[in-house]
């Protein structure tokens, strides 16, 4: 097959041509069924082996913009591959091929090897969009039809995951594979298979601390629901999970988690929270204390539910001591107007659900109030960083290749990395 460089659009023009025009007679062969049933069909080998030659490629560096016209004020052209208009009719081909009746599941099967899945999936990290849902379109479609392949292609989907969560932190397909996994959970029969349990415990669940997930979590969150539908006793381990996995220094992605909170906790039974309580409301109380405005108040939406004040009113003896002394001293001092007269109505409504134990969490001691802070004391913070700081100094004494552990609060690093 000669190769033509799309980058230079005055080189190979007539051969450029020829190609395009080749690619769409194919397209139109297979709109007559004789056509293909003749000429696809039995040439099936070379067929699959032009595809494959022209769509599995090193992937190009199109520098794409974050930033849009309602950031800029200006409009960004953005770049494109420049063998795009090629690739879209070899994409669009391919997709017809594999819907079209004509070609069997016998004869098609045989060219989704392990190897071809995992080369398509490996296009997914295309920064064109049109690329990834043709790619998306294309897997969906391999997928219904060839049912022999269904349990390789999500094994080779999950080993993809994998890589996300465990080394490269970003891939750009992330959200249309998880767009076809969606499709594919909501076809789970009920009760769930042993491995789509592990699958969402190791794959939906840890996707979660991806650095990038806020790019895909629309996709994330629709999959980790579907999976509670199927089976309720799940929203524990995802609520174990979303606490594990809490952002800091991320307000964006806190904003996302506290949503998809509150959508899990009205799916748990309440008596099988008990053991999350203390991490639950702590959480809670951090993210209305803090710095940043939006956090604050989607935190506040939570004493807008039902089924969190009913989990607030059944372990009150816990839950109060922890919230009321921060909620009456924000009610008083919030920097923020309309946040503080949600506060102190917020004040009100812990009054009125038991007012005995409001006045007893307003009596704690120090030491009482320390164990439900909310922030660190900075004694206790130095304390703390001068114990780290011997115990690094004993080693590097006793261990001449030890280097200290790497973690986000020095003065030196990032927070933004480890997030």
């Amino acid at each position: 097959m000669k190769s033509y460089d799309y980058k230079d659009e005055t080189k190979d023009v007539k051969g450029k041509t020829e190609r395009l025009n080749a690619i769409n007679e194919l397209q139109q062969m297979l709109s007559d069924q004789k056509n293909v049933a003749t000429l696809i069909i039995p040439h099936l080998d070379d067929v699959m082996q032009m595809i494959e030659r022209n769509i599995f490629r090193p992937l190009p560096n199109v520098k794409k913009s974050n930033l849009g016209f309602s950031e800029t004020g200006i409009e960004q052209e953005e770049d494109m591959d420049p063998a795009w208009p090629h690739l879209q009719g070899i994409y669009e081909f391919f997709l017809q091929l594999v819907i079209n009746e004509a070609v069997e599941v016998r004869a098609l099967k045989v060219y989704v090897t392990p190897q071809f899945v995992q080369e398509f999936l490996e296009l997914f990290d295309s920064e064109e969009s049109v690329e990834r849902d043709y790619l998306k379109n294309i897997l969906h479609k391999l997928y219904a039809k060839l049912v022999p392949r269904r349990k390789m292609i999500r094994k080779a989907i999950n080993e993809c995951f994998y890589s996300l969560i465990h080394e490269a932190h970003k891939f750009n397909g992330a959200a249309e594979l998880l767009d076809i996994l969606a499709s594919i959970i909501s076809g789970f029969a009920v009760p769930l298979r042993d491995e789509h349990v592990i699958f969402f415990k190791n794959v939906i669940i840890p996707l979660h601390k991806v650095q990038t997930c806020s790019q895909f979590y629309e996709q994330l969150l629709r999959c980790s629901m579907l999976f509670l539908t199927k089976d309720r006793t799940l929203a524990i381990p995802l609520l174990e999970g979303l606490l594990k996995y809490w952002p800091f220094a991320n307000c964006v992605k806190e904003t996302l988690f506290l949503t998809e909170l509150q959508e899990v906790l009205e799916v748990c039974e309440v008596e099988k929270v008990k053991h999350l309580i203390p991490r639950l409301f702590k959480r809670i109380v951090k993210c209305i204390g803090g710095i940043h405005l939006q956090v604050a108040d989607r935190a506040m939406c939570f004493f807008e539910n039902d089924y969190f004040l009913n989990i607030l009113k059944t372990y009150k003896d816990e839950t109060f001591p922890m919230l009321v002394p921060v909620i009456v001293d924000l009610a008083e001092n919030h920097w923020h107007k309309i946040l503080q007269e949600s506060l102190i109505a917020l004040k009100t409504i812990l009054k009125e659900i038991d007012p005995f134990a409001f006045e007893e969490a307003l009596k704690l001691n120090p030491s009482q109030k320390k164990i439900y802070a909310v922030k660190q004391d900075e004694n206790d913070r130095e304390s703390l960083d001068k114990k780290w700081e011997k115990l690094n100094q004993k080693l590097k004494g006793s261990e001449s290749n030890f280097k200290e552990p790497n973690f986000p609060f020095q003065p030196d690093q990032l927070i933004r990395d480890y997030n």
